[in-house]
């Protein structure tokens, strides 16, 4: 589908490259910018009303994300999901959950929050086959795993590991649209149960464990 032709609301110049990066990005996971999309900066300014210099600085970081894809004087384009980026990016993901599971655990709001969303990681499962090829999306338990992983890392002091926990979350939930058998969705079911239980009781070692187990369910 074409880039969105609507000029977006004027932004605050302070945080153009921030806003620029969210729209894009919201684009991106939403399907309205499809993968293999040419990414035109001449459309990309027209379309979001600022200068190319945010522009090519929000498509360096989706970049990074492995959202997009450049080849030097032929196109930068929207990927297409790789889902063998799931296998390393979901045991990067829990090895962030786990920096900040302690302060996660402490905290009763943060850890009732991650109990009642990781309860409820089957609640909106797909119908089956037919319906991820029509709307492709994550799985649920990855979704649920992804939010989770937000909810305990705004809770930490650590003010870095926000922002790393959305990058590598983003990246896991547009590459495991079409993951396959290589996800073991039993047993990470499983782990965010187990997760879930040891939060309730406020168990570190218990909910360490869950995390160590999740971890292992993107296949060997």
């Amino acid at each position: 589908m074409p880039i969105p032709t609507t000029p977006s609301p004027a932004f605050c110049r302070r945080l153009h490259r921030d806003e620029v990066f969210e729209l894009v990005l919201d684009a991106i996971v939403s399907g309205e910018l499809a993968e293999g999309e040419r990414l035109r900066d001449t459309e990309l300014e027209e379309w979001l009303g600022v200068s190319r210099t945010p522009i090519r600085m929000a498509l360096a970081r989706l970049e990074d994300l492995s959202l997009i894809e450049t080849v030097p004087k032929r196109y930068t384009r929207v990927s297409h999901a790789r889902p063998w980026l799931v296998r390393p990016l979901l045991p990067t993901l829990c090895s962030l959950v786990l920096l900040a599971l302690v302060e996660a655990v402490a905290d009763d709001e943060t850890r009732v929050a991650v109990a009642a969303v990781l309860r409820q990681a089957g609640a909106e499962a797909p119908a089956g086959d037919e319906a991820r090829v029509v709307a492709p999306s994550a799985p649920p338990v990855v979704e649920a795993l992804v939010s989770a992983a937000r909810t305990m890392a705004a809770a930490s002091s650590n003010g870095r590991l926000e922002g790393m926990v959305v990058h590598f979350g983003v990246a896991l939930l547009f590459h495991a649209r079409f993951v396959g058998d290589d996800l073991d969705e039993a047993g990470l079911t499983e782990g965010l149960s187990s997760l879930a239980v040891a939060l309730e009781r406020a168990d570190v070692e218990a909910a360490r464990t869950a995390v160590e187990r999740i971890a292992s369910s993107a296949g060997q």
